[in-house]
């Protein structure tokens, strides 16, 4: 990890209430229902600048436009939890990127909708529109889509495709429901959900995710149900359609073996503990549900990740393969901590999952580890470190791998609040986390052989600040005024990736280190290559009110006009700081920690090396060098006397041949 991240730069985001506090708890209250937007309004309808965006060098990125959002952006990719997370594909048989699209028809009012997918040949250097239905009956929100292809052609305008989002009838533009538009050898139609039984009394189908199974030629939905009449949020909901024999295969139902009473109950009907479920299946047809949930029989913030399975195309699903909690507290005690848990709402906020064989798969989560506090209990009073941890399940066995270090605990995004902004004549802006959290997602390379994991966070080497924005608070429909937003970090997009046969991630690669606010990222669940990763980003532009915002604010904004940009990624052409990650080294330990006299550092070196050990104070100012030598290969043990320091916490950095990775410790007296 560099230097003193962890800590002290989350002062820097959202999170910064987080980082100050100690005593961070390890669960939320319960989680709300998270509402789509009823209806779209004119104030949605945002036209596009004219002036196209000129293709930016970076790193290992150049960006093209593909096109920009006419009415608010929340109605083309919903920025929450993996409602948005089936937009974007690379289809290896044809070597197409695909993009789901829907393109408002405006006149004075939203007249209509063209719904289909951009379609590139070409790595992304060009798009066209391939439009499956034109209709001036409804406007379709937030497009996810999935095909199929059992007789590999090699044309991807022909596979049998469906395209999934919310229907908002014209001229009313209210909630409509689900739909699937359906493009198959018979033709382009439309198949409401809500003509379907409802899945349970007080349920709706809403967003969720998609998986396509090639093999019987379904497209399989699983999602977190709408509920209505009382009904206690959180239950799930899967179906699946076959578009090879244009029929259900499943219609729309809650599966026993993903009831609610499998999981740890809320106290509020409108509320819930459960996170999003994720669906994926194995090239012999078997489909595989995955969980990242509290079990009923668990205490309080006990959450793990449960997994499971159908053989029979969804008809049944089978009992939760739960990982071992255990688990999560050896993988905290494994690294100088007490305990560990996934914060805030990150549960809510979702994952990745994916199935690498039979019976064979993996599910990506945010995990902070640190050590326990001494008047809380369960709680953090030092934070150690914040991670992607893989949660992988072969042969029997659960692993836990050390994915990637992050360097805050949430990244910003804001909305615009329209009535406020009018009354106090300034445009007012709400701050939220994003509601993607680090964006993790993880796919497989064309050829098998590797597995890739794309986030973004922020770049603490760019730090902006900029003229006071006026910045608020809500709680239901009132609106606080709080402390002034001036400054933040650039957000950039990172990768790393492992051998499908390896359990060992390569150092993260920044592969967008430029100026600009990564956010809002996709990656399709197949890449072409290490060298070929195909991310498209939605950032915030400068129109309507965001146009008197600084750069750095408006295009974290993410209810008004974006621009959607296309990026193929070329993390080997980047070099990166090469820390513990190499594996040169290994940091093991600082003990005891709290510390008042003399602690003992520990490590080891895998060759001869010149080793330094330095101490920093927790904003990253170095104090102290209190170790240089030239050791040989091995298990090494050196003693720092703590007792030079103030009271507090500390990172001590070992530094192994100009490589460094640092860990906490805290002095006491």
């Amino acid at each position: 990890m560099k230097l003193a991240l962890i800590v002290a730069l989350v002062v820097a985001s959202s999170a910064s209430m987080l980082a100050q506090k100690k005593q961070i708890a390890p669960e939320p209250n319960n989680l709300p229902a998270m509402q789509i937007p009823a209806r779209l309004t004119p104030a949605d309808i945002v036209l596009p600048n004219s002036a196209s965006k000129q293709e930016e060098e970076t790193q290992a990125a150049t960006f093209r436009r593909i096109f920009s959002t006419d009415v608010r952006s929340q109605f083309h990719y919903w920025p929450f939890n993996t409602a948005s997370g089936d937009i974007l594909k690379y289809d290896p048989k044809s070597r197409t990127l695909n993009l789901a699209r829907n393109r408002a028809i405006i006149a004075t009012n939203i007249t209509g909708v063209d719904i289909g997918i951009m379609r590139s040949t070409n790595g992304g250097r060009a798009w066209t529109f391939d439009i499956v239905k034109n209709t001036s009956d409804i406007f379709f929100g937030m497009p996810n889509f999935g095909w199929v292809n059992p007789d590999d052609v090699s044309d991807a305008s022909k596979y049998a495709t469906a395209i999934y989002g919310i229907r908002y009838p014209i001229p009313a533009l209210s909630y409509g429901g689900m739909s699937l538009w359906n493009r198959t050898t018979n033709g382009v139609y439309e198949l409401p959900l809500s003509d379907q039984t409802a899945p349970g009394p007080g349920y709706d189908v809403q967003m969720g995710d998609l998986y396509a199974d090639n093999v019987l030629g379904a497209l399989h939905y699983a999602g977190t149900l709408n509920t209505s009449a009382g009904a206690q949020y959180g239950a799930y909901g899967y179906f699946n359609f076959n578009l090879v024999v244009e029929d259900y295969g499943t219609a729309p139902t809650i599966p026993s073996a993903w009831a609610l009473d499998k999981w740890i109950a809320s106290d509020v009907p409108s509320s819930s503990f459960n996170a999003p479920v994720l669906i994926s299946g194995d090239d012999e047809g078997t489909l595989y549900s995955c969980f990242n949930n509290i079990q009923a029989e668990s205490e309080p913030g006990q959450r793990s990740i449960q997994v499971s399975k159908s053989t029979d195309n969804g008809k049944t699903w089978g009992a939760l393969n739960a990982m071992p909690r255990e688990l999560l507290s050896e993988y905290a005690t494994a690294r100088g901590g007490d305990i560990g848990f996934q914060p805030g709402q990150s549960p809510y906020q979702g994952g990745a999952f994916i199935v690498t064989g039979k019976d064979s798969y993996s599910f990506f989560f945010r995990y902070l580890y640190g050590l326990a506090s001494q008047t809380q209990q369960g709680a953090l009073d030092s934070i150690l470190g914040y991670q992607i941890v893989e949660a992988a399940y072969k042969n029997g066995t659960w692993k836990l791998n050390e994915v990637a270090n992050l360097n805050t605990i949430t990244i910003d995004a804001f909305s615009i609040q329209d009535s406020v902004s009018q009354s106090i004549g300034a445009v007012a802006i709400v701050g939220n986390e994003n509601g993607r959290g680090h964006e993790v997602q993880v796919a497989k390379t064309a050829d098998g052989q590797n597995l890739v994991v794309k986030y973004i966070d922020i770049n603490p080497d760019r730090q902006n600040t900029f003229a006071a924005v006026r910045r608020f608070s809500a709680s239901g429909s009132n609106y606080t005024e709080g402390e002034a937003y001036t400054s933040n970090f650039d957000t950039d997009i990172f990768v790393t990736s492992r051998p499908i046969g390896s359990s060992e991630w390569t150092q993260a690669v920044n592969c967008t280190d430029d100026a600009d606010m990564s956010i809002r990222t996709y990656m399709p669940d197949v890449v072409p290559s290490l060298d070929s990763i195909p991310v498209v980003r939605m950032i915030g532009t400068n129109a309507n009110a965001a146009a008197t915002l600084p750069r750095q604010v408006f295009q974290l904004v993410w209810n008004g006009t974006a621009a959607i940009d296309f990026s193929m990624l070329n993390p080997l052409a980047t070099s990166v700081e090469s820390e513990e990650r190499t594996y040169d080294f290994r940091f093991n330990n600082v003990a005891p920690n709290p510390v008042n006299s003399m602690a003992e550092v520990t490590f080891t070196l895998d060759r001869p090396a010149m080793t330094t050990i330095e101490v920093y104070d927790i904003i990253g100012n170095k104090i102290a060098s209190v170790y240089s030598q030239f050791l040989n290969a091995g298990l090494q043990g050196v003693n720092v006397d703590a007792s030079q320091f103030a009271p507090g916490t500390y990172n001590i950095a070992l530094v192994v041949d100009g490589q460094r990775t640092m860990k906490s410790f805290v002095v006491v007296r």
